[in-house]
Formats: C-alpha cells, structure tokens, sequence
C-alpha cells in the first residue's frame, strides 16, 4: 500500500496543464485528409491555419461518418500513419506535457485531445470550425503537431480512421488509404461531451504561467523520486 500511495504521489507530480500557445502566427498551415477506405466512410479535413493572435485556428469537416456509434472523439495522436496504413500504429494522444483523460480543464487535458476541449463530432456529416490555444503551428515549439496524425473514434473508442497531419503541399498517400481498426485506443481516453472543457482561448492563463507550472512540477517530481529511493 505505501508503494502504491508513492506511485500516485508521483504521478500526481508529474502531471502538468499545457501552457498556452501564441506563437503561430504567420507559420505555414497544416491539414489532415481524410479520405474513404475499404472499411470507412469517412472524409474530409480537419485544417489548422495560424490565428491572428498566434493561436491555432481549427476547421473540421468530415462526411461519412457511421451511424449508430456516435458521438465520435478526436485526437492528435503521438506517432504518423505508418505504411501499413493501420490507424492502430499511431499509438497514442499526443501528450506532452503529462496531461489527463479525465481533467476539468482545457489546460489539464492531454494536448492532443481536441474533442476533449472543444466537444465531439456529433453526426455523420459535421463541420465546425474554433480556436485553439494549446496546439502550435511552429517547428520548434513543444507543442507542434505537424507530422502527426488524427485518429477519429466511436464512441467505445474503436478506430474508425486516421489521416496525417501534414502541409498543404506535402502528399498524403499514406493517410489517405489509412486501415480501419478494432482495437480501442491505447490511451483508453473516454467520450467527452462539450461541456468538459470550453474553447482553449477562453482560458485566461499565460504562457508565462503555464510553463512555470510545468518547471514546479519538474522539480517535485525530482523531490519525490528521491524520497522513493530513500524508501526502497
């Protein structure tokens, strides 16, 4: 039992929100299409164009969605489509600043679960368009997302396609012949609905704020690893 109260402590420790974003602005545009498949429907885009502001604004537009298995959670996943085309190889949420599947807050929330922040497809064709102030468009920022994928779920978390994030002039064969899988995600993430997290740019935290927190939680985290060493 006090392993396993050490192990929460430090899991605790590591956790951190996502720092906001606002270095986008005037960064080349990204895209993932998707395109149908032997075992999905399923086309569009999912665009991220550089705001004003240096945030990332977010433009969904998918068709073919199937019935019966919504709503349908999004993410960015931490790994491209690979070759095989098998959604299931693009392992899980891209998440890189330890954030959670359960959190209450858009910051809190794994970086990659744009669903979880700004709420499901829910129908077969859906469109919606939002800012985002956590994801970047910049090559040297933690937060990039280009040259990772999006994986669309049902609602049991089942694979039901997955295109890579790529831009606007770079090919996509390999995302748009992407497999349809069985298995769920491997990050066993849970529908959200809406109301779970709000628009990443009403959240009035500063990037400033959000990295200080990250540093803390570094630091606590060295802390209670040497406590854990010393107990062992």
């Amino acid at each position: 039992m006090k392993y396993l109260s050490i192990i929460s402590i430090v899991a605790l420790a590591l956790a951190g929100d996502s720092p906001i974003s606002t270095d986008s602005k005037g960064k080349a545009p990204l895209v993932a299409r998707f395109k149908k498949t032997s075992k999905s429907d399923i086309e569009g885009t999912i665009k991220f164009e550089p705001a004003n502001n240096g945030t990332v604004l977010v433009s969904v537009d998918l068709t073919g969605l199937p019935s019966g298995v919504g709503p349908y959670p999004y993410h960015v996943h931490e790994k491209p489509v690979p070759e095989s085309k098998n959604c299931t190889a693009t392992g899980m949420h891209f998440n890189p600043f330890n954030g959670s599947t359960t959190a209450k807050t858009p910051a809190a929330l794994e970086l990659g679960d744009l669903s979880g922040r700004h709420g499901n497809i829910t129908s077969e064709s859906f469109e919606v368009e939002y800012d985002d102030s956590y994801i970047s468009l910049n090559k040297d920022s933690k937060a990039y997302i280009g040259g990772l994928s999006i994986v669309v779920h049902s609602n049991n978390n089942t694979r039901l396609n997955c295109a890579n994030i790529t831009t606007l002039d770079e090919g996509d064969d390999t995302a748009s012949a992407a497999t349809w899988s069985n298995s769920s995600s491997s990050s066993s993430s849970s529908s959200k609905n809406s109301t779970n997290g709000s628009s990443g740019s009403s959240t009035s935290a500063s990037q400033g704020s959000g990295a200080g927190r990250a540093e803390i939680s570094g630091f606590l985290a060295a802390g209670i690893a040497g406590v854990v060493a010393a107990l062992i």
